[in-house]
Formats: structure tokens, sequence, C-alpha cells
């Protein structure tokens, strides 16, 4: 134990003489002090801080990162130059030492430096909340949609197959099929029209949700959603009127209809009530709207949500368009689940995970290479890494929101990106600034889609998830076992000095 911790203790002395890192600090205490007393929205208090958190602190985690990689790729590779790292290995103290050593250096310097300064930017941000003109109501908005960790609820997925295949029976029972035809061809296209239609709505019909497993202790949800007008493809987007109509629990047995209209209460400036209206907004765009939790069914913790395309106007010339509302585009709730200096710790917790991933890249590939290399190594990792999560978003969507592929080669393209995003690791897996700022609940995207998908698949395929698993636990522990590895096998006495 007392030779790791006088490594540790070494590498944090030599990381403090580093130019770089004198000139990276001062950029961090500008970022720290000046951007949350500086920046400044629309004059809303939800404007200020979605503005403060973006900016400020995801400056700050971008400026510690940049410290966090440079010195790990800059440390073994300096000191196996400069062979001062033989009078380390000469004595009884293993390399798996010396480099565990020099990770937890880098990264606990590093760390504090990112508490520090996000406890500081939060004590910020909340002292000029608190020093602004804000109405009571502003303040309230900003406790309810941003200050706030709020988890999503999905409602309950259509039964597509089913549907495809009651709907391919019908037609092979009618002799529409021909003869000779090809079952999964003709399948594919039946689950591709079926979901393309069900995300369509009709002037003068509606579609329903069903959302299960929903708990919250607030008082309001928020039903995010996106409706486009005509279509997905159309830029021409028209002002909608958005008619939902949620079922009440409460309602007496002997009602048709359960169902009543979302309704939301116009306040002016000061706050004042101009009485209540149906929500509408511009088509395209992502839209949030208060609901009552009243709505909720006590009895099994379900929402029962409905979309209604008004018809058309008895006297009206113009035919209403039909609304399309794509799987990927909700309807989902946002329930409060837990508050904001919790879920602003979560987010640091993501950038911490971050910095621990930085500095093994960087000790990995300073173990093996000189710093210039190290560096471009390192660099050239991040950057595969980010062109996967580019590549796995780069094919146009159909109107379900399926994946449109050009040709066959952009098609392989994009099941070899889907590959590789299981083992490569990405710095998008870590950024949590834009769910912070959204008052959306902060957590691990990725892990968390993995471990679904696995699940799944352990249902009917027991080898795969076992295949999953070992490519989960490789994906994190591959990059620390390199490094050991190479610093192990490397031969030091054939360094030259320079």
């Amino acid at each position: 134990m007392k030779p790791f911790l006088a490594i540790v203790m070494q590498t944090m002395r030599s990381a403090i003489r580093s130019k770089v890192f004198h000139v990276l600090s001062v950029l961090i205490l500008l970022a720290v002090f000046l951007l949350p007393l500086t920046v400044s929205g629309d004059g809303t208090a939800v404007s200020l801080v979605q503005i403060s958190i973006t900016y400020s602190l995801g400056i700050v985690v971008a400026l510690v990162s940049m410290t966090t990689l440079w010195l790990a790729c800059s440390q073994l590779s300096s000191e196996i130059e400069k062979y001062s790292i033989h009078l380390v290995v000469a004595k009884p103290c293993p390399r798996w030492i010396l480099w565990c050593g020099k990770w937890v250096g880098i990264f606990a310097m590093h760390a504090a430096i990112l508490i520090v300064s996000a406890l500081v930017i939060l004590l910020l941000i909340q002292f000029r909340v608190s020093i602004g003109d804000f109405t009571e109501a502003e303040i309230t908005k900003l406790d309810k949609e941003v200050r706030v960790g709020r988890r999503a609820y999905f409602p309950e997925p259509e039964p597509y197959k089913e549907m495809v295949e009651k709907e391919y029976q019908r037609r092979l029972t009618a002799g529409e099929l021909k003869e000779g035809h090809d079952v999964k061809s003709t399948k594919d296209l039946l689950y591709y029209q079926i979901k393309q239609q069900s995300g369509e709505i009709k002037p003068g019909f509606a579609k329903q949700w069903t959302f299960k497993n929903v708990h919250t202790k607030s008082d309001t949800l928020f039903l995010n959603f996106r409706v486009f007008s005509g279509s997905t493809s159309t830029t021409n987007q028209t002002i909608l009127s958005y008619i939902w109509l949620l079922k009440d629990p409460e309602a007496p047995a002997n009602v048709a209809d359960p169902h009543t209209p979302l309704l939301f209460e116009e306040k002016d400036k000061q706050g004042n009530s101009l009485g209540l209206k149906i929500p509408s907004g511009k088509g395209g765009t992502f839209q949030e709207l208060p609901v009552d939790a009243r709505f909720i069914d006590k009895n099994d913790n379900t929402i029962s949500l409905r979309y209604l395309n008004p018809p058309k106007e008895p006297n009206s010339p113009v035919e209403p368009p039909i609304n399309v509302i794509q799987a990927n585009d909700g309807p989902i709730f946002l329930v409060a689940e837990t508050g904001f200096i919790v879920n602003y710790c979560r987010a640091i917790f993501q950038a911490l995970l971050q910095l621990a991933f930085l500095t093994a890249l960087g000790c990995t590939v300073s173990a093996a290479f000189s710093t210039p290399v190290a560096a471009f190594v390192a660099v050239t990792y991040l950057l595969i890494g980010l062109s996967v999560q580019a590549a796995l978003d780069a094919p146009l969507r159909n109107e379900d929101g399926s994946f449109k592929y050009k040709n066959l080669w952009e098609h392989s393209l994009h099941i070899m990106a889907k590959g590789v995003s299981y083992t490569v690791v990405s710095v998008d897996d870590f950024d949590a600034t834009t769910d912070l700022a959204q008052g959306r609940l902060v957590y691990n995207k990725r892990i968390r889609k993995v471990f679904n998908t696995m699940s799944s698949v352990f249902e009917s395929k027991p080898v795969i998830f076992v295949s999953s698993l070992a490519i989960l636990v490789l994906r994190w522990a591959l990059i620390i076992g390199l490094g050991i590895w190479i610093l192990n096998r490397r031969e030091l006495g054939a360094v030259i000095r320079k």
C-alpha cells in the first residue's frame, strides 16, 4: 500500500507542475466564476437556469476532461522517455501498481477539481435565481420543470406483430396474396404499413394510449409530445390545437365517456389567470403540458390518454390535415422522482465516470507510445466513438420511425455501427447536462439500454445473453487490462532518451 500511495502523490505533484495544467486551470476558473454570473436567457427563471447549466457546467466538464486526458497521455510516456520510471520498477513494486497509481493520482486530482467547480456553479446559479426579479409563478414553473429529476413513463407498446399476423392471415384467406410470395418480405411490408398507419390520425378520428405503473408523490405530471401536421417531411407546419383527452378515474360509472379534455390555465406576465383554454402550438415542435396527478387511477396506477384530431368544420372550405405522432415523439409522461440537488449530483457522478474513463484511456496509450502519439491515438479513439454515435442516427427515418436505408451498403454500415457501439466507449455515454437542464432524471442511457436489450434476449437466447454480458464487461475493463498488459510487456531499456 505504501508504494501505491507514494506513486499517487508523486503523480499529483508532477501534474501540478505541468504548464498545460496551469493554462487549463485558468480557463476552468474563468468558466466557473464568470459564466454563471454573465449568461442570461430570455429573462425567465427557466431560461436562466437552463442556459447556466448547459454552458457553465458543460464547458467546465469539457475543460477538466481535456486536462485529464492530456496529463494521462503524458505521465507515463514522459517518465519512460526520461528514464525516471526505472527508479521505480527497479524496486519491489509491480508494474500494475505503478499503472494503477498513475490512474488514481490523475483521476483523484481532477475529480476534486470537478466537484469543487460543480459546487461553485450550483451555488452561483441558485444565487442568481434568488436575487432575480422573478414572480412566484416563474419560480414554481422552474421547480416543476427544471429544478427536479423527472422520470419518463412510456405508453404500452402496440402489438404490431399480432396485427401483422392477423392482417396476413386475412389477406391469405381472402386470396389477396400471389402464389409463391415471399412470406418474410410480405410480413415486413405489412409491418411497415401498419406501423405507419398507426401514427396517422385522420380528421375526426382519435388514438389512445395506456400508461402502466405510473407512480408519483407530486400533484403534477407533464405530458411531452410532438405532433406533425400533414407529414413529417413537410417543413411548412401549421398551428395545431392539441385536443388531449384523459380518463377521469373518479368519473361516475354511468358516464358514457369518462375522458375529459386537457386544458391549461393561461396567465399574464403578472401571474393573473386569463381563463382555461385548449393548448396549441406549431406542428413538428416538442410541447410540454402540465397534467393533474388525479388522472392516475389509484387502483392499478394507470393513465388512459387519447388524442383527437378535430373533424372538418361544417362551413369551412379548408380540409383539415392529418396529424402524425411518430413512435419516438411520444406521448410520454414526465413524473418528478427526485429533487434538483440529487439530480445534479447524479450528473456530476456521470462526469466523474467520464474522467475515470479518460484517465484509463490516456494511461493505456501513454504506456505504449510517446506523448504526441499517445494523444493522437486517444483522440482518434474518442472520434471513433463519436462517429459511431453519428452513424447510428445517420439514416433517414420513415413515417413510422423506422430507419429508411438508401441501399444495402448503408444498411450494412448501420448494422456494423450498432455492433461497434457495444464495444467502444463514447464520451456521449456520460453527457448528462442536457437531461439536467431539461429536468430529466439523469442515468446512463447506454448501460440501461444494453441491459434492457440483453434481458429481452435472455428470455429466448441464453447463449447470446451470456456473450452480450461478457462484451459489456469487456467494454469497460478492456482498456484498463490492456494498459496494464502493455506496461508489463514493454522493454523500458529499449527506449532511447530524448
